[in-house]
């Protein structure tokens, strides 16, 4: 009786965003009852704790002065050892919610948990979580947003690993991260050096550098703008893009958030694009991925993805004549990856239009302490390896065999 009262009144207050936590060991479809679910509305602490996790935040403050939020997934209740800590870093325009929002046995960070690992969490300048600074407001300074992926690499990241390695008392951590994410990994490592041996192995699932051979429609697009927007920008025009909350969130969910019913139209709509294999976004998960996405950025960031996309994988580009003045030619240089010494694993998929196996072939080749396993499911998609329901059969197992036993087995093929 006292869990149909609590299903009923959480049922209610989820139409306001249900905080209250299940009681443990009885999670409730709510998709499956009603249509929806009250996940989609929880933020990243209310997430894990509903779903019967322990978590902590924390604040980290960068050299430059942004305050990010840095989410710690603890070990499994049941675990009576405590085994590496692992961080993981969401992909561009998204957010730490990433690694809980498929649920308990499906999400990245949930299955680290389970494993007896620690999970940390950082949410890069700019996302909900992290829109904060010591003097700079948001919502009033255009300077804040006045960020890119170079700041995310050498500023965020840093910070956050030195953070968790005081904390933990750990010499090294291990490092996963999805798209954007792993790019901030081998930019830090190529930049500050000393990071190589501040982990003990990087994975890069859906890795993205170079983007010649995208075929994501958004991307040719942000190619084709980015030199309009880079005048822009060094005009001093700037701001926030993609927040939470935004016409963005109110239009995913309306579309996919409101009942089952709209799962095919919302699916296609929203994610045949991105490349996804709609076996794999679940019904009951779509909904509460767009629930959580988009996460927030800079217009300049988004820029930098669109020049990434244009030149390659090259350092920022700054305009034909101020590239004159930073770097002596008028286009930007390529990125310098001979230091990068850290072992790092990259997951790719042929189904994937963002992260193409061909340009993720490109950076394995430039570096000389990584190896990419390709998937044997060509049908993978870019979403697929946060959110797709094989993440625990295709993904995860290798990760984890990898960090404890130091090797894994790829079910596809090695290049």
């Amino acid at each position: 009786m006292m869990i149909l009262l609590w299903v009923l009144a959480c049922s209610l207050a989820a139409l306001q965003g249900c905080q209250a936590q299940a009681p443990a060991g009885n999670l409730v479809n709510y998709t499956a009852l009603f249509g929806t679910s009250p996940r989609k509305d929880l933020d990243f602490l209310q997430l894990c704790r509903y779903d019967g996790y322990d978590c902590e935040a924390h604040n980290v403050t960068t050299l430059d002065g942004y305050i990010l939020s840095v989410f710690r997934v603890l070990p499994n209740a049941n675990c009576t050892e405590h085994k590496q800590p692992i961080m993981f870093m969401h992909g561009v325009y998204l957010t730490g919610d990433d690694c809980l929002t498929p649920g308990p046995g499906a999400a990245h960070c949930y299955l680290y948990s389970d494993a007896c690992h620690e999970v940390w969490v950082p949410n890069v300048r700019g996302n909900r979580y992290s829109r904060r600074h010591v003097y700079l407001n948001p919502d009033r300074d255009d300077k804040f947003w006045d960020f890119a992926l170079e700041e995310h690499s050498y500023l965020d990241l840093p910070a956050s690993v030195d953070y968790v390695l005081a904390k933990t008392g750990q010499p090294k951590i291990a490092f996963v991260g999805h798209a954007q994410g792993a790019t901030m990994l081998v930019l830090l490592c190529a930049k500050y050096p000393a990071y190589n041996d501040k982990i003990s192995v990087g994975f890069g699932i859906s890795m993205t550098t170079w983007l010649n051979h995208a075929t994501f429609p958004v991307l040719t697009v942000q190619g084709v703008l980015a030199p309009l927007l880079t005048g822009a920008v060094n005009l001093g025009v700037n701001g926030e893009l993609f927040p939470h909350g935004g016409i963005t969130t109110t239009a995913a969910e309306a579309l996919c958030g409101l009942n089952t019913a709209s799962y095919p139209f919302c699916s296609v709509l929203l994610f045949a694009t991105l490349g996804y294999n709609r076996f794999q976004i679940t019904n009951e998960t779509l909904p509460v991925v767009v629930g959580h996405i988009p996460g927030g950025t800079s217009l300049k960031n988004f820029n930098r993805w669109g020049q990434i996309r244009k030149n390659g994988f090259t350092e920022y580009d700054y305009g034909f004549v101020r590239n004159w003045v930073k770097y002596g030619w008028y286009r930007p240089p390529q990125f310098d990856l001979s230091r990068v010494s850290v072992p790092l694993v990259f997951l790719g998929s042929e189904g994937d239009v963002v992260a193409a196996v061909p340009d993720v072939i490109r950076l394995r080749r430039a570096l000389t302490t990584a190896e990419l396993c390709v998937l044997a499911d060509k049908t993978f998609g870019h979403l697929d390896f946060v959110y797709g329901k094989d993440v625990p059969n295709y993904i995860t197992p290798k990760i984890l065999s990898s960090i404890e036993n130091g090797t894994y087995v790829c079910d596809g093929y090695f290049v």
